[in-house]
């Protein structure tokens, strides 16, 4: 005979722990679920929060070769696509990027360049214009710096936020 007592219903005890331990789990991920839920794209930090457009001497001269340039957004909101916009000879200034879109309009009704007008038209609705500038519209942070363009598209829920905790829409900062 052993002098140590063999155990009983250990089976049942271990499953009994790992189904608590289970539980406690997901109820863990459910809270945290709950409180991220409700934060915006500025407080989510995944990425970076700049888009690198490149080279403003190359970037310039395609578009004052070819107009300005579209940028569909790649990430999982779909809600900023933007145009790039260069207005002048010198490409260390007169950068715009703004939203590609009209306002209250689909994704696909896209603002299009008017080379001899000079201005942008909407894609659905030939009324709606837009100055080169995009003046007006929602518009997101360009910065230059050693010859490179950032478009800082998180800038304005980042200030927002920070701010008073709302979430808001671009507002215009180009130049």
């Amino acid at each position: 005979m052993s002098p140590v007592d063999q155990s009983r219903n250990h089976v049942g005890r271990a499953a009994s722990v790992a189904l608590a331990g289970i539980f406690v789990l997901a109820v863990g991920l459910g809270i945290v679920t709950l409180a991220l839920g409700g934060r915006d794209s500025g407080n989510v930090r995944l990425g970076d929060q700049t888009f690198r457009g490149g080279s403003t001497e190359r970037l310039a001269t395609e578009i004052a070769a070819r107009g300005p340039i579209f940028y569909g957004d790649v990430s999982g909101n779909k809600d900023r696509d933007i145009v790039l916009q260069h207005i002048g000879d010198d490409p260390s200034t007169g950068w715009y990027a703004f939203l590609a879109a009209p306002i209250d309009k689909a994704r696909d009704c896209t603002w299009q360049w008017q080379a001899t007008e000079e201005e942008f038209r909407a894609k659905c609705d030939q009324s709606l214009t837009a100055p080169a500038n995009g003046e007006g519209l929602p518009q997101f942070k360009v910065t230059i710096a050693d010859g490179r363009i950032d478009v800082d598209l998180n800038a304005d829920a980042r200030e927002n936020s920070e701010a008073d905790g709302c979430s808001g829409e671009p507002t215009t900062t180009g130049g």
